[in-house]
């Protein structure tokens, strides 16, 4: 179709066959659902070169490992699975460390790219909102973590009432220690993968924020153990106890566990059921400055 204007220009309009989309619409809870998928598979490197994968692989490598040579330890010693090799608490210690270096690599690579590529407004223009967004993230890094701190600790505690001489009775009369471990293990997976999400909101560079995580991590453990250390007051030490992670909730499985030592640890503490309000109040604030760093842009 050609046209002349007032002015005496010519223009014309081609019809290319552009069609309306007439296919279904899944809404607001498939894009959140896609979202969380597609951010756990770039975590992970898939359909990516295989260097992407070998960190990742590396650190499932070395959980799976340790339970099975647990495992293997307390089947065939005599007089192992008396006295086991790792306790819940050491398991857990180490998982912790574990899942730091895993939340140091994922975290970054499920929100930096986004901003780095300028995205983010392609995701906001549909049916997802920005708190859609803030939540898909999370609940993507926290089912990943949880692989890591949950699934392997739960086989490892069947495994061991299978060992048992009685299995039955001993998976009965053990029951509260399996939500202990689910209870550890989530706690780690979300205090871990929400803090390293907040740092990695900061930056649209992965190894910034990788190097962010890792440092700040070791920089806040050295500066709340001199304090501690600098204090003289119990109840003072209990309380800046609180802004160390790994004495957070390395004390909490401790106290889970049965195996906390005040003197040990330099400080009374307070009871297992305030560190967990702690550690839950430390990651809703997390998730606060996370809609803070995002919904304001809207």
């Amino acid at each position: 179709m050609a046209e002349i204007d007032a002015n005496g220009r010519y223009g014309e309009v081609y019809d290319r066959g552009y069609q309306h989309y007439l296919g279904q619409r899944l809404g607001r809870r498939h894009a959140i659902w896609a979202l969380i998928v597609y951010s756990m598979k770039r975590a992970m490197g898939i359909k990516k070169s295989w260097t992407a994968k070998v960190i990742p692989f590396i650190l499932y490598l070395a959980t799976i490992g340790t339970v099975l040579v647990v495992i293997g330890i307390e089947a065939f010693i005599s007089g192992a699975s008396d006295d086991p090799v790792m306790t819940f608490s050491e398991y857990f210690f180490f998982i912790f460390l574990i899942e730091g270096a895993f939340v140091a690599t994922i975290a970054p690579e499920m929100l930096c790219g986004d901003r780095r590529e300028n995205v983010l407004s392609l995701y906001f223009s549909r049916a997802i909102s920005r708190l859609d967004y803030i939540l898909s993230k999370l609940a993507a890094v926290a089912i990943l973590t949880m692989t890591i701190s949950v699934i392997p600790a739960v086989l490892l505690w069947i495994f061991r009432q299978l060992l048992a001489d009685k299995p039955l009775t001993a998976l009965t009369d053990n029951i509260d220690e399996l939500g202990k471990i689910v209870l550890m293990g989530s706690l780690i997976a979300l205090f871990l993968g929400c803090g390293g999400l907040v740092l990695s909101s900061f930056t649209g560079r992965k190894s910034i924020a990788t190097a962010v995580i890792f440092i700040g991590y070791a920089v806040l453990e050295g500066f709340v153990n001199a304090l501690i250390e600098a204090v003289d007051s119990d109840q003072t030490k209990d309380i800046l106890a609180y802004l160390s992670p790994i004495r957070l909730l390395g004390e909490l499985s401790e106290k889970l566990f049965g195996t906390y030592d005040p003197e040990l640890a330099g400080h009374p503490g307070y009871s297992a059921q305030v560190d967990v309000a702690v550690a839950l109040g430390i990651i809703l604030i997390g998730i606060i400055v996370m809609v803070w760093r995002y919904v304001p842009e809207d």
